[in-house]
This record gives C-alpha cells, sequence and structure tokens, in this order.
C-alpha cells in the first residue's frame, strides 16, 4: 500500500550565528521520500541541539479512510544530503501530529484509530533514537473522535508537554526527565468544541496552552474567545482562563502563541462581515495580561489568513501570513519583534500562491526564517533577527509543484525547508542552508 518510498536525506543544519544567518545560502534541493502513487500528508521539521534533524510526515489514501500511515525521516549531524536511511514506517500511526527533540531522541506525538477507521481515536507518544528504533508506543488520551490536533513541547531539563485536542475536548500530559508521561488532564469545559490549538514554552518548565472553540454542536456557533492555560515545574497546564472575547458576529479563524518576557502572546485571524456584508480578516495580537492592548497587524483594506506565529524562549517574535485583495491576488507579509522591541511597519515579502500558506521559524539566535510558495516554486527569507528587514527572497528549487512548504530553523542557527512535490507521484524534499 505504501510503495514507492525510499531513501530519505536530511542535509546538515551549519551552525550560524547573528547576521550571518541572513547571508546563508541554500544548497541543492534533495529527496526526504521518493516519489509514490499515495497522497502525501503535509511534512513537519524537528531539530535536536545536536543539529540532528527529522521530517515526519504521512501517506494516505485520500478515497479510502483509514488507509494512513504516518512516517519519519532522520539524519545524524553532520550528515550528507543523499546518504540517510530509507524512511521509517511508525507502528499504529495513522498520522504524525507532532514531532520534536529530546536531547538525542525523536519524540512523536501520533494519532491511531481501528483499522479502516478515520484518525483518531487515541493519541500517543512514540520514542524514535537516533539510530532509528522506534519504542513501544504510550497511549496519552483515549476516547477521542475526529480531527486531532497536537503539539509537543520540551523543556529545559529535558521534561516534555503533550497537548491534544479533539471536537471532545483540550488535554493535556507532562513528562518527567525519564520521558515519562503522567496522568492526562482535560482542559476545556463542558459544551466546548475546541477547533485550534497551539502551545509554546515560556523558559525553565513553564508553558502555556491555548486554544479556541465553539459551543454546542460545531458549526453551529462561531469561536469567539481564546482560552489558556498555564503549566510549572510541579503540574501540566491547568485552571484555564480566557485571554480575549471578540465581539458578537467575528470569529477566530486561527491561533497562534509564543513566549514574550514575563508572560506569552497570543496572534490571531479575526474575521467577520459588515452591515453592507463585505468581509474583513485581519491578524490581530495581544500580550496576555489583565487590560492588555489588541493590535492589528494586517493591512485593513485586505484579507489575512494563512497565519504562522514563532518565537524563541527569549521572546523574540515572528509572524507571517498571506494577504490577499478580493480578486485572490496575495503576498506574503510578514511582522514582528524583539524580546524587548514592539511590533513595526509590516513588510511585504512578495506574491504567494492562493491556495498555500506561508510558514515562519526563529532560530536560537534570534534569526527569523520564513518561507511560502510562489508561482509553485519553494522560496525563502531570512532576517538576522526579527523585526528586522528580510533579504531578497531565495528560490529553493526550479520545480513548480512545491505545495505545504514548511521551515525550522535550529538552535545553531542552520535552516531547513521542507515541501510535497508532484501531484500525481508526489514525493517530500528538502533544502538547507549551507
Amino acid at each position: 500500500m505504501i510503495g514507492g518510498l525510499a531513501a530519505a536525506a536530511l542535509a546538515l543544519l551549519p551552525s550560524l550565528a547573528g547576521a550571518a544567518a541572513a547571508q546563508a545560502k541554500w544548497g541543492a534541493p534533495f529527496e526526504f521520500a521518493k516519489p509514490g502513487t499515495l497522497d502525501v500528508v503535509a511534512p513537519q521539521l524537528a531539530i535536536s541541539g545536536s543539529g540532528a534533524a527529522a521530517a515526519a510526515f504521512g501517506i494516505q489514501d485520500v478515497d479510502t479512510p483509514g488507509v494512513s500511515q504516518g512516517y519519519v525521516a532522520l539524519r545524524a549531524a553532520h550528515g550528507a544530503a543523499g546518504g540517510g536511511q530509507p524512511p521509517i514506517a511508525i507502528p499504529g500511526a495513522q498520522q504524525i501530529l507532532a514531532a520534536a527533540y529530546d536531547g538525542g531522541s525523536l519524540e512523536l506525538l501520533t494519532g491511531t484509530a481501528p483499522t479502516s477507521q478515520t484518525c483518531c481515536s487515541a493519541a500517543r507518544a512514540v520514542a524514535v533514537s537516533p539510530g532509528g528504533r522506534v519504542a513501544r508506543a504510550r497511549t496519552l488520551v483515549g476516547g477521542l473522535t475526529g480531527a486531532t490536533q497536537g503539539r509537543l513541547l520540551t523543556f529545559k531539563n529535558g521534561a516534555m508537554l503533550a497537548a491534544v485536542a479533539t471536537e471532545r475536548g483540550v488535554w493535556v500530559s507532562q513528562s518527567a526527565k525519564a520521558d515519562r508521561f503522567g496522568v492526562q488532564h482535560l482542559l476545556s469545559h463542558g459544551g466546548q468544541m475546541p477547533e485550534t490549538l497551539d502551545a509554546a514554552w515560556l523558559g525553565g518548565e513553564s508553558s502555556i496552552v491555548a486554544w479556541t472553540s465553539a459551543k454546542g454542536v460545531a458549526g453551529q456557533a462561531d469561536p469567539r474567545s481564546i482560552t489558556y492555560a498555564l503549566g510549572s515545574k510541579t503540574h501540566a497546564p491547568r485552571g484555564p482562563k480566557t485571554a480575549v472575547t471578540v465581539p458578537a458576529g467575528h470569529r477566530i479563524d486561527e491561533l497562534g502563541v509564543a513566549a514574550r518576557p514575563g508572560g506569552a502572546t497570543a496572534a490571531w485571524v479575526e474575521s467577520w462581515s459588515d452591515k453592507s456584508g463585505a468581509f474583513h480578516s485581519v491578524v490581530r495580537a495581544m500580550d496576555i495580561a489583565p487590560h492588555a492592548t489588541v493590535r492589528n497587524l494586517s493591512p485593513a483594506n485586505r484579507l489575512a489568513s494563512g497565519l504562522s506565529f514563532a518565537g524563541d524562549v527569549a521572546g523574540d517574535q515572528a509572524l507571517a501570513w498571506q494577504s490577499c485583495t478580493v480578486q485572490a491576488a496575495c503576498q506574503a507579509q510578514a511582522d514582528g519583534r524583539s524580546a524587548k522591541g514592539s511590533f513595526g511597519p509590516v513588510r511585504t515579502l512578495g506574491p504567494v500562491d492562493a491556495s498555500q500558506e506561508p510558514a515562519a521559524a526563529v532560530g536560537g539566535h534570534g534569526q527569523v526564517l520564513v518561507g511560502w510558495v510562489r508561482g509553485g516554486h519553494p522560496v525563502a527569507a531570512t532576517a538576522p533577527g526579527a523585526g528586522r528587514r528580510f533579504g531578497a527572497p531565495v528560490s529553493l528549487s526550479s520545480t513548480t509543484f512545491a505545495l505545504d512548504l514548511t521551515v525550522a530553523v535550529g538552535s545553531g542557527g542552520g535552516e531547513l525547508a521542507a515541501w510535497t512535490q508532484g501531484t500525481l507521484n508526489p514525493s517530500v524534499v528538502g533544502a538547507a542552508s549551507g
């Protein structure tokens, strides 16, 4: 069923710092997974502190519910493109919900369901060693229904936090150093139907989980509030609170959270129709604090969507989104701020395909990487710091069939991009700076 997948490759992410990251040169594209006959689920990237990297993705038959399989491709630090081992099928994983490194070991949050049923009925944690050995899966949350979202965070001491959301609620489970997750904790209240989920490490062993939800049956009410819960060394996030509620008639379509000195910031896409029937959607942000000010970031005369919000533990933040006219002429736009700065003017990076969302990442030195798809080409632009000017966009491949581009920056500064490529026989392709 999964025939056609073969050797994967990850390039070394070289250590770059500060302004040098903005001048990094990208190498030739390489294959994480060779072309296959089934559809490819958008890849996710994870980079360890030593420079090892992983690309997690899925293969599925969109015409047959339940026919799907999660994979991960590993590459050790200092590995050369083209010399990696084949992608590893994760037993029992229909989806890879999230991926993060815990030291040298890769941790996956996977979704599973009974054979021939669509995912997900349970969320599991699976550790993968640097050599590719897949440990026995541990069920974190069971009794799930429908589409599932997940996040994984790694704290400084090696502890981890898993957050899972489905139409039945939002759960969290926290691990100790030995990679042993504790008892699940339900965060959401009865009657909530979570629609978006995000989480962020706030430094030390502090964390935040945030989500939006509608009341009652999904689709009958719009999500108008952002709810969040904070975690600490002694316990996983708990005690949910409301960060903001938007006016009646408005809805929150997308959500992201990131660390800010002394707390966290929420950013979201808010949409509504005015009295004349004209549709509006804007990117807004606020620091999560009493009496905080909500700031509009995107232009009011354009439609915003596809929000990507990234940050580092120091509080540097970057946002990227798609900004379109009503005629679907779209641009990739970005904004950001350093840990001690404020959001500045919006920066327009260049045209973006209307069906493709941009992706943003912030590195260990505060450098920013934004990637997007332009005319089927994967492109990327870098800035030496959050809120600073971007360099000219760089085309990562000559292909005109790129989709689902994602990016990552390692703690040492190395940059990585991955995307799916092709339609009839799609593959997973990447590029690294070097």
